[in-house]
This record gives C-alpha cells, sequence and structure tokens, in this order.
C-alpha cells in the first residue's frame, strides 16, 4: 500500500495490486496432487507385477499342508491296516455289505478326495489305491504263500496334483505314499493280493 500527500493536504492511499497468497499456493498444490497421482499409478503397477508371484507363493504353501496332511492321514491308515492283516482280521467281512479288507481301509479316509468321491483340488476325481504286500523272512522277497514270522506290508498310495488352476506345464503330480510293515502272526485267510488295488513293490 503506497500513501501520498495531494497538493489540497489530503492523504491518498494506494493498495498495490498483485498475486495473493492463495494464488502462490495454487501451483504447489496441483504439483503436489500430480506427484500423488503418479505415485498411485506406480504403486498399483508394482502391485499388478508382485500379486501373481504372491499369489503362487501363498497357494503352494497351502497346497503343500495338504498334501502333508495326506501323507500323515495315508500312514494312519497303513498303520491299521497292517494291524489288521497281522492278526488275519477283516472286519469289513461282518458288514451287511461285506468289503475286502482293502476296501475297508480305503472306507477309513475322513477326505471324500482320498476316496474319490469329489474332485475336489485335483484335476480329476481319483481314489487312494490300497495294497497288501508279503515278503520272505529269510529272502526279503515277495511271497505268494506267506507263513507266520513273514513280513506284511499295506501301502496307501495317493496320486496328488500340485496347485490346480495354475498353468504349469505337464500338470504336475507326485505319488504320496504312506506304508507299514509288520510280521505276520497269523496265515492270511481272510485277505489277499488279488484284492490289492495298488502295486507291491519287489522287495521289502
Amino acid at each position: 500500500m503506497t500513501i501520498t500527500r495531494s497538493p489540497a493536504g489530503t492523504i491518498q492511499a494506494k493498495v498495490a495490486s498483485g498475486p495473493s497468497a492463495g494464488d502462490h499456493d495454487r501451483p504447489l498444490l496441483r504439483r503436489a496432487l500430480g506427484r500423488a497421482r503418479d505415485e498411485r499409478g506406480t504403486s498399483l503397477t508394482e502391485l499388478a507385477l508382485v500379486m501373481p508371484v504372491l499369489l503362487l507363493i501363498l497357494f503352494g504353501m497351502i497346497d503343500f499342508g495338504k498334501a502333508i496332511n495326506y501323507w500323515i492321514d495315508e500312514t494312519h491308515l497303513a498303520n491299521e491296516g497292517a494291524r489288521l492283516a497281522v492278526v488275519n482280521s477283516n472286519p469289513g467281512a461282518g458288514l451287511p455289505t461285506p468289503l475286502r479288507l482293502q476296501q475297508y481301509i480305503l472306507g477309513q479316509v475322513d477326505s471324500a478326495e482320498l476316496h474319490g468321491d469329489v474332485v475336489g483340488t485335483q484335476r480329476t476325481a481319483h481314489s487312494a489305491t490300497v495294497a497288501i504286500c508279503f515278503y520272505s523272512a529269510s529272502t526279503g522277497s515277495t511271497t505268494a504263500s506267506p507263513q507266520v514270522g513273514d513280513t506284511v506290508e499295506v501301502l496307501v498310495r495317493y496320486s496328488y496334483n500340485w496347485l490346480r488352476g495354475f498353468p504349469f506345464p505337464g500338470d504336475p503330480a507326485t505319488t504320496i505314499t504312506g506304508k507299514s510293515a509288520m510280521r505276520l502272526e497269523a496265515v492270511p485267510t481272510n485277505y489277499g493280493t488279488s484284492d490289492n488295488t495298488g502295486t507291491c513293490p519287489g522287495s521289502a
């Protein structure tokens, strides 16, 4: 503001015109908003690049935990089957619809996916296989005429498909096997290897 004295003795004041404080703030605000938009765009781009990797790690951990749980279940089934086999017991024979020992063992699974009733996270619905195998105590090789003291081994296997829905080449799968071996206490007459749904190794 400028103050001058007129010839008549009066005092006059002039207010100098110019940009206000608000006018100075507007360009700064526009630049700040522009930087914020750029940072948001950069963050979204980075998230789009990282998200598939994070999802793969997350679902991979969940899938691996599920596979471990299946292995534990199969091992428990094999233990139960071996305890029945060593004493020549088949609880399934006394059911209204008689079952072979292999069928009875498979029927004890808790998971409908392991039983083959649903597809679940697998590519196709398929059940676990059960094999009861006999091995000579003297040679360790398979025998068709097991005797008391020979080894009976129960194997429960399941072909596990990894990470269904992810475009992996070759559809990766792993055969998860639970097994248990014990000495025969009675000659097996209530079950046999002909009812196996899986294969037996050549030696124990």
